[in-house]
């Protein structure tokens, strides 16, 4: 398994406070957004890195922003768990679809859990999902993959407070990425009970499936971390999209493009420790930046909603090199028991006290 810049085989943040918030427009957001289709134009092999930011929109909240989770829980508010099954994908899921389509964009790699991507029409081997998905179990015997039509994990909004769990303040990493140097800062936690109360029916295999989302601290998923970087050494071309760089190891794979000679782009609303590493920067809003980007391009964006079902119905049912997928609605037999167990260890775990019964 590759390392990242960070050693990353663990999910590591680099987590601070909430970032100002800067927001271009009119004219100069224009210009920029030109300069944009220049490079998606130019490219030979473009991957997308998509953070949370892109999430906003569909009514997820991301976390360092001002209704971000980390920064309303710092202002002890809590968060509302949004219901994922009910979500649609945004523009910005859906241009990124079409990039796809029409091959200026040949994969995207990303850290969100939420399905978006999947559910906008992109296959899964155009997607490597770093931490996981939220409706997706895995049996850690056969590699079967389950992808639920209900969330077997609805961690999201969780504290995040315990000073073991793997991470780096964002005050401790230069615009490089010092992260080598940093290694020893990490410490590994005790992995935390996965599994769903439900086993695998693969032919002449009954393991005991696991929910997919990677915790802080955790190993990441090998073949998505493989994917992920695979695709990252092939590229000329890297757009971040939504995302404050600050999480390992998905914050290394755009910057390694540039460090490659590639072009890196960055559009997020907050500064990146990495903006110093881009061939631009635009702080604007994900879907304002690729609706503008969509009519430099002449592109049409075709609703998602008939997309996602026929790549769900599809590429989830495809056979996969290692091991196979299958997509069932198993909502009749979801354990909400193993669930709360599994989502009370955890708050234990990563906020260092018992939530309440």
């Amino acid at each position: 398994m590759r390392m990242g810049e960070n050693g990353a085989r663990r999910r590591s943040s680099r987590r601070g406070g909430m970032g100002q918030e800067v927001e271009e427009e009119g004219p100069a957001l224009r210009a920029k957004v030109r300069e944009l289709a220049a490079l998606v134009r130019e490219s030979k092999y473009a991957v997308a890195y998509t953070g949370a930011g892109i999430s906003t929109a569909a009514g997820i909240p991301d976390f360092r922003g001002p209704a971000g989770v980390w920064t309303l829980q710092a202002k002890g508010k809590t968060v509302a768990e949004p219901d994922f099954t009910k979500l649609s994908p945004t523009l910005t899921h859906d241009l990124l679809r079409i990039l796809l389509e029409r091959g200026h964009l040949h994969h995207i790699v990303t850290q969100n859990i939420d399905s978006l991507h999947l559910r906008s029409g992109v296959p899964l081997e155009n997607q490597s999902e770093l931490h996981g998905n939220y409706s997706l179990e895995t049996c850690p015997l056969c590699d079967t993959r389950y992808f639920r039509s209900h969330a077997v994990w609805k961690g999201l909004t969780t504290p995040t407070t315990n000073p073991t769990t793997a991470r780096r303040d964002s005050s401790q990493v230069s615009s490089e990425g010092d992260a080598k140097s940093q290694r020893s800062s990490r410490r590994k936690v005790r992995s935390i009970d996965h599994k769903t109360g439900r086993f695998c029916v693969a032919d002449g295999c009954s393991g005991e499936l696991e929910n997919s989302v990677v915790l802080f601290g955790e190993s990441l998923p090998e073949k998505e971390v493989n994917s992920a970087w695979e695709h990252t050494d092939k590229a000329d071309f890297a757009l971040v999209l939504g995302s404050s760089l600050k999480v390992g190891p998905a914050c290394d794979m755009p910057v390694q493009v540039a460090k490659t000679g590639g072009k890196l782009v960055i559009v997020n609303l907050q500064h990146t420790p990495f903006d110093g590493r881009a061939s631009l920067v635009i702080h604007a809003r994900c879907d304002e930046v690729m609706r503008l980007l969509a009519e430099e391009l002449d592109l049409e964006v075709r609703p998602s909603s008939l997309e996602g079902e026929k790549s769900i119905h599809s590429s989830l049912r495809e056979p996969r090199k290692h091991g196979k997928t299958v997509y069932e609605d198993m909502s009749c037999d979801y354990d909400d028991q193993k669930l709360q167990e599994f989502e009370r260890s955890f708050m234990v775990q990563m906020s260092g006290s018992a939530p309440p019964s």
